[in-house]
């Protein structure tokens, strides 16, 4: 009996070091390894990609009120549910978190505020190197359409109505790193942090991207460096207007009524698919064939200067009445869309030789009249700016 007791005892004492070492398990886990990656955060005014290695020591980039860091070097020590991260620049933390491996982790700072920075398993940096077109984005600009492209340099050049600029800008150089899936660019001196996500072949048009900050979305498709001339015939599918200023008075083009400081992209969807406008880019040609109201034809065989993406239509080679164009067209990978992107000096010779092309087959002058230098006074007088940009679909 006394031996049985004895046993009892030492069962019993066996189940209390047991139930001593059976501890919440996210208290006792060492998840120094969890931790070794890349991770990134992206709040309103802060945004932080984190590269963690093996041995504890780590890397930051990042930007807090529009000013960059990259490249600082630190390290990262935990110890039960508590870490530290000590880095050169002194901007240091020690304190409680949480993780859930291969996902996210989160920061808890003594104030109560809570960073949270998501696993990324793929770099992007390579991925959106390469011209980019937005096709839409939450913006309050209406049909606001850009162009962007990102070198491996680290260098980009954006083409459209700069949000922050308030204008449009042409080719316009910045500085741009990627890390995870964060990209951090200069825009004026100013650095502004993305969330990116990548699809590739994401759409049958070709492969897809996606910036999100702070509620701003834009969704941008992938298109070709260099045109592709080998007789492509392409007919109007859409337009987008942007920073749209002039006069307040009516004129006319095929038949058709505008006014600049009420033009829409609805405007031109009345002008050009009314009038079954179409475009075929063949060698060093750039042809244009519409259906006028009066039910003739016309068109002409335009001369064209390609260099990479700007393009140079010598209207003059077919009138000398007409001015010469420079523009900017973009193809998708497959050629199933075309975009030809005008600014204000594009758009004004651009239409103005349409007209003056167009007004002797509706018996208005001949093209040897002085007449065709009042078109583009005109034009010049009721445009102060205008950001166009024509979307063509593929003839199949």
């Amino acid at each position: 009996m006394k031996n049985l007791k004895l046993l009892v005892v030492a069962f019993v004492a066996m189940l209390g070091f047991a139930a001593c070492d059976n501890k919440p398990e996210h208290i006792y886990d060492d998840h120094s390894a969890d931790l070794v990656g890349t991770w990134t955060c992206l709040t309103e005014n802060y945004a932080e990609a984190l590269i963690i290695n093996a041995d504890g020591t780590a890397v930051s980039y990042g930007v807090e009120d529009g000013e960059y860091w990259e490249n600082v070097r630190g390290t990262v020590t935990v110890k039960e549910n508590n870490i530290t991260m000590i880095f050169e620049d002194d901007d240091n933390f020690t304190g409680h978190f949480d993780i859930i491996p291969g996902q996210a982790f989160s920061l808890f700072e003594n104030t109560g505020e809570r960073y949270v920075y998501n696993y990324c398993a793929n770099d992007l940096a390579d991925e959106i190197v390469g011209m980019w077109v937005c096709t839409g984005n939450s913006s309050i600009e209406e049909n606001n359409m850009n162009i962007q492209t990102f070198n491996e340099n680290g260098k980009s050049t954006f083409t459209g109505f700069g949000e922050i600029d308030g204008e449009i800008v042409v080719k316009k150089e910045s500085n741009y790193k990627v890390i995870g899936d964060v990209s951090f660019q200069e825009i004026n001196g100013k650095y502004i942090a993305w969330k990116v996500t990548y699809s590739q072949n994401g759409t049958s048009l070709g492969d897809i991207m996606t910036n999100t900050n702070n509620g701003f979305t834009s969704t941008w498709l992938r298109i070709k460096e260099g045109l592709d001339l080998t007789d492509n015939t392409y007919d109007y599918k859409s337009a987008y207007v942007t920073n749209a200023k002039g006069k307040d008075e009516d004129f006319t083009i095929f038949g058709n009524t505008l006014n600049i400081a009420k033009i829409k992209a609805y405007d031109f969807d009345k002008l050009l698919c009314a009038d079954l406008y179409n475009v075929e880019l063949n060698g060093n040609l750039f042809k244009y064939r519409l259906l006028l109201e009066n039910g003739e034809s016309a068109g002409a065989d335009v001369p064209m200067t390609v260099e990479g993406n700007k393009v140079t239509l010598d209207f003059s080679a077919v009138n000398p009445a007409c001015r010469k164009v420079d523009m900017y067209m973009f193809q998708d990978k497959d050629n199933t869309q075309l975009h030809i992107y005008m600014h204000t000096a594009s758009f004004v010779n651009y239409f103005a030789n349409l007209k003056v092309l167009t007004m002797p087959l509706e018996g208005n002058f001949d093209l040897s009249d002085a007449a065709a230098e009042k078109v583009f006074a005109d034009m010049e007088a009721r445009v102060e700016s205008i950001n166009v940009s024509f979307v063509f679909k593929a003839r199949k």
